[in-house]
């Protein structure tokens, strides 16, 4: 579905992603995780075609994504950056709306259908009281529910998340990760998202994936990494596991 060879990509000369390479089947939920400044922001921009890379390809159904129209891939592929919050007031379901917009002919307003999918995709996110309340009367957490609603709306193949899981109190980065575990299952739907909580990528994804200085150090099911030698030399803290979870050891 989803194909990556030797992609790189540098900001002012300084490399950021490094000659990286990976396949991505249906029915997938992919944890990319790593340090601060490792590349994995950067590689989501990659893949949503925020820009093109410097080396490499990168193919989406057996198509390079250059070659996808803007509008069609836009259909098959959800993105939500880091920090998407606007500046200026809109309600949540205009947010959300908004996601329905590649389906849209030009000058061609949203139908019914169109509402059902906003509505259904706010519901999701448990954010369906949030529908009329304006995004400056919001918790960052808040905003950030209705954002991901955006992204399902369109029911895109391959969701691409940047910390997804920032600003969310405990309940609902559960709730979430539960959510994006049932959309793969339901949809086949592949879903690579950033996130720094090992611990609940872990018992949600299939498969993690570890960047360090722009390189894969670590591309496999959660137990290859949720072992302590492997937090310590990627992660550089030590750590137990406790059950399966990650516990950080005091000084």
């Amino acid at each position: 579905m989803l194909e990556i060879r030797g992609v790189s990509y540098a900001y002012d000369g300084v490399e950021a992603v490094r000659n990286l390479s990976a396949d991505f089947q249906r029915t997938q939920l992919v944890a990319l995780t790593g340090p601060n400044g490792s590349g994995k922001s950067t590689l989501l921009k990659l893949l949503a075609r925020v820009f093109p890379p410097d080396a490499g390809s990168i193919a989406f159904e057996d198509r390079k994504i250059a070659d996808w129209q803007p509008k069609e891939y836009a259909k098959r592929v959800g993105y939500l950056p880091q920090d998407p919050d606007p500046t200026f007031p809109m309600r949540a379901i205009d947010v959300v709306l908004s996601g329905r917009a590649p389906f849209l002919g030009r000058f061609e307003w949203e139908r019914e259908t169109d509402d059902d999918a906003a509505r259904e995709a706010l519901a999701l996110c448990d954010a369906a009281e949030l529908s009329d309340r304006y995004l400056d009367a919001m918790s960052g957490g808040e905003r950030k529910r209705v954002f991901l609603a955006r992204v399902l709306a369109g029911r895109p193949k391959l969701i691409l998340l940047d910390e997804p899981l920032a600003s969310l109190d405990v309940s609902h980065v559960q709730q979430f990760s539960r959510l994006l575990r049932d959309i793969v299952t339901r949809t086949e739907t592949v879903v690579i998202y950033a996130t720094h909580d090992l611990n609940w990528a872990a018992a949600y994804s299939d498969r993690m994936l570890v960047m360090q200085r722009g390189s894969l150090a670590l591309d496999g099911p959660p137990s290859e990494l949720m072992r302590p030698e492997v937090v310590r030399d990627l992660f550089g803290f030590e750590a137990r596991v406790v059950d399966g979870w990650l516990v950080p050891r005091l000084p």
